[in-house]
């Protein structure tokens, strides 16, 4: 799943427990759960690690992997974007820049 320069090589849809949604304040009920990370990629640089859980890209809620290519479309490409993450018991804010994919 490489989405618009951001690399993520692999993530799948992932459920979040009610819990989890109060706590944080978070619309969604699912999130994409970072599998796999191209090494030097925007994201990597950016922090995002494998485990962590992508609820929002620039505060648009995203629930599936599908979600998160529409919302890393090609409008973003070389402008920063911050990425909200669930790590552990934290919410992370990242900030990537996706680039255009080559290849």
């Amino acid at each position: 799943m490489a989405a618009c320069g951001a690399r993520i090589s692999a993530g799948t849809t992932s459920p979040i427990s009610r819990r989890v949604q109060r706590f944080f304040g978070l619309k969604n009920e699912s999130a994409v759960h970072v599998m796999e990370i191209v090494k030097g990629s925007p994201v990597a640089i950016g922090g995002l690690r494998t485990g962590d859980r992508i609820v929002s890209v620039d505060e648009l809620s995203v629930d599936s992997v599908d979600g998160l290519q529409r919302t890393l479309d090609a409008s973003r490409i070389d402008r920063p974007v911050k990425i909200a993450v669930l790590r552990g018991a934290q919410k992370l804010d990242l900030d990537v820049t996706p680039v255009e994919q080559t290849g």
